[in-house]
C-alpha cells in the first residue's frame, strides 16, 4: 500500500440529471454545476467547513454524508483514514433531484482512495459509491461525465457502463420549484407492479433515446415520454405535470430531474425563454421557481494536488468547460 500522502487534494464533481424520462433508474446525464471539496491532512482531529448550496441544512460534522462516504472507502481499503480538514463549496441544489448525494459519494471516495493510498479502479470507485447510494445512474455520470447507461450487476461483478459525450449544442435547463421532494417520498408512490404496455413502452424508448444520444441523433419530447414513475410523481409539487407536457419549437425535451423536485429541459435553441417558460408554469400552480441554464459536463470527476482555501489555481481548473 502507498504512503500516506502528506499534501492536499482538491476533488470537483458534476451535478448530475437521472431517469432522463424513460431510462428508469438507467441513465444519466452529468452537468455543469459542482461540487468542490479540498481535504488537508492535520495533526489530529477533523475539521470541516462548508458554503454554498445547502450550507443551512447539512450537517457541519461526521454525519456529513461525504465524510461518511470517506469513512466507508477507508474501511474497503483497510486502511485508517488520517485526520483532515475539509473544505466544501457547493453548488448543486440539495434534494430536487440533481444529483447532490451522488457527488457528495463519488467525492468522498476518491479524496480517501488518495490519503488512505488505496488506488481504487475507477471502476471499483463506481461498485462502491453504488453500494452507499443505492442504484447506478447518478454516480457513474458523476464519475465518468456526459450520458451514461449504467446497470449494476445481480451478483458479483463490475457495474456495466456505456458513456457517450454530449453535444455543446444542447443547452439544459434545470427548473428547481422552492419545494424539495426526499427520494424516500417520491419512492414510496411508486406502483409495485407494472402492466406489460407500460414497460414495453419505456423500454422502446428508452432503447430510442440510448441510440441518439450514441449517434448524435435528434432528440425529440416523444423519447422522453415516461410510463413508470412520472405520472405517479407529478402529483407531489404543483406545477410539474404542467412543465411535462409544455412544448416549444426549441425543446428537445423535458422530464423529472432524478426523483424531482427539479424538471429538466434539453433544449435546441430558446433555452432562456424555455426557461421563463417552465417558471411560470410552476408559479401558475402557486409554486415559486428559479431556472438554471447549464451545459453537460463530460469529464465528469476529477481530482488533483491544491488546496480550497490558499489555491485559486487550483478552482480556476476545474470550472466548467463549455464543451
Amino acid at each position: 500500500m502507498s504512503p500516506v500522502p502528506t499534501d492536499a487534494f482538491f476533488a470537483v464533481v458534476p451535478a448530475s440529471t437521472a431517469n432522463v424520462g424513460c431510462a428508469f433508474d438507467s441513465a444519466a446525464i452529468a452537468l455543469g454545476l459542482y461540487l468542490r471539496v479540498s481535504a488537508a491532512p492535520k495533526e489530529s482531529g477533523w475539521e470541516l467547513s462548508y458554503s454554498g448550496a445547502g450550507a443551512d441544512q447539512v450537517p457541519h460534522d461526521r454525519t456529513n454524508l461525504f465524510v461518511k462516504a470517506m469513512e466507508r472507502a477507508a474501511a474497503a481499503s483497510g486502511a485508517p483514514l488520517p485526520s483532515v480538514r475539509l473544505d466544501v463549496q457547493n453548488e448543486i441544489p440539495l434534494g430536487v433531484g440533481l444529483g447532490s448525494s451522488a457527488a457528495a459519494i463519488v467525492a468522498g471516495i476518491l479524496l480517501a482512495n488518495e490519503f488512505c493510498g488505496s488506488k481504487l479502479a475507477p471502476a471499483d470507485v463506481l461498485r462502491l459509491a453504488i453500494e452507499i447510494e443505492g442504484h447506478p445512474d447518478n454516480v457513474a455520470a458523476a464519475l465518468h461525465g456526459g450520458f451514461v447507461v449504467a446497470a449494476a450487476p445481480q451478483e458479483s461483478g463490475n457495474v456495466l457502463i456505456a458513456k457517450a459525450d454530449v453535444s455543446a449544442n444542447l443547452d439544459f435547463v434545470a427548473v428547481v420549484p422552492e419545494v424539495p421532494l426526499p427520494t424516500e417520498k417520491a419512492r414510496a408512490v411508486l406502483p409495485a407492479q407494472y402492466s406489460r404496455r407500460d414497460v414495453v413502452a419505456n423500454l422502446q424508448r428508452t432503447a430510442l433515446l440510448a441510440a441518439r444520444f450514441f449517434s448524435g441523433g435528434e432528440l425529440s419530447p416523444e423519447l422522453f415520454r415516461d410510463a413508470l414513475h412520472q405520472p405517479y410523481r407529478s402529483p407531489l409539487v404543483p406545477g410539474i405535470a404542467e412543465c411535462l407536457a409544455f412544448r416549444h419549437a426549441g425543446l428537445a425535451g423535458v422530464f423529472l430531474s432524478g426523483a424531482g423536485s427539479a424538471v429538466m429541459a434539453i433544449a435546441r435553441h430558446s433555452a432562456a425563454e424555455i426557461g421563463d417558460a417552465l417558471v411560470a408554469e410552476f408559479r401558475r400552480m402557486g409554486t415559486p421557481a428559479r431556472a438554471l441554464l447549464l451545459k453537460a459536463d463530460n469529464r465528469g470527476a476529477r481530482i488533483s494536488s491544491g488546496d480550497l482555501r490558499t489555491t485559486e489555481a487550483a478552482r480556476s481548473r476545474f470550472t466548467a468547460q463549455k464543451t
